[in-house]
């Protein structure tokens, strides 16, 4: 049971990545930025993922984040008895603009060790659109997304930074994204509930009080053919808490997710976020 539970953990953290990333993101990787974002000071955090209670993944990032531009880098792996029954080792990367307030996207990209093997995919954006310009190994067992569906959706990590940027901009948040990760197309509605007591306290520093957004993110396309009366199929509502930290402005410190199959998911930054 622990077993067949952990392995299902894998899979759903997977869905809830961009959850877990609103924290932050991780291990810097090389990306391209103007003069002017090279100026923009570099946030780096560290989150832990549990899964009623049991810490399964560790989430390190770094990310640049302005009023014109974004580039952000992350690093997911497997942690402590987790790593045991599943292994996963995941880089993303992803950079773009921002338009009139509106996102827009440029590229984005993940590439490591998954589901027991080697994977690589990479999306650009044309059009409003993202186009799949690589997916090793192609999955054929997913009904196809169309181009029409995905029209003016973002990647998973564009989602993250778009939000980011909406909450510190307008120290609030609401709206609704769509999300294309390159094989599941998801619906995410954003929802504030004003400043509120965070569920459990940090370092001295912060931890105290903090905004929180509530939020619904529910698949609408991309499920595989067995998967007809998944529960995937449900919304999954969850709850985020930003704080403001030093100079590098509000922050995520505490996401919840309540998943249909897994249950409970936290993800908790860990420590103070790093700026350079």
């Amino acid at each position: 049971m622990l077993r067949s539970r952990l392995v299902f953990g894998l899979t759903a953290f997977k869905r809830v990545l961009s959850v877990a990333c609103l924290a932050g993101a991780l291990a810097f990787l090389p990306m391209r930025y103007s003069e002017a974002a090279e100026q923009t000071p570099q946030t780096e955090v560290k989150y832990l993922v549990f899964v009623h209670g049991l810490h399964v993944m560790d989430i390190q990032a770094t990310y640049r984040l302005d009023d014109t531009q974004y580039g952000v880098g992350a690093h997911v792996k497997t942690a402590g008895l987790f790593g045991m029954f599943m292994k996963t080792d995941l880089t993303l990367q992803a950079r773009g603009r921002f338009v009139g307030g509106k996102i827009e996207p440029e590229s984005f990209e993940t590439a490591g060790w998954s589901r027991k093997r080697t994977r690589h995919a990479i999306i650009h954006y044309q059009d409003s659109t993202p186009q799949v310009a690589l997916m090793d190994p192609v999955e054929t067992d997913r009904e196809p997304v169309t181009d029409e569906e995905r029209k003016g959706a973002v990647d998973t990590l564009a989602m993250l930074m778009g939000f980011l940027h909406d909450v510190r901009s307008t120290q609030s948040c609401g709206g609704q994204e769509k999300v294309f990760d390159g094989l599941r197309l998801t619906t995410l509605s954003f929802q504030s509930a004003g400043e509120q007591k965070i569920p459990s306290g940090g370092p001295l520093d912060w931890g105290e009080a903090a905004l929180r957004c509530n939020f619904v993110g529910q698949q609408i396309k991309g499920f595989k053919f067995s998967s007809e009366k998944s529960k995937l199929r449900n919304p999954q509502p969850g709850r985020a808490w930003f704080e403001k930290i030093g100079t590098m402005g509000l922050v995520a410190v505490r996401i919840e997710l309540d998943h249909p199959k897994l249950g409970h998911i936290t993800v908790l930054l860990d420590g103070t976020p790093r700026q350079f």
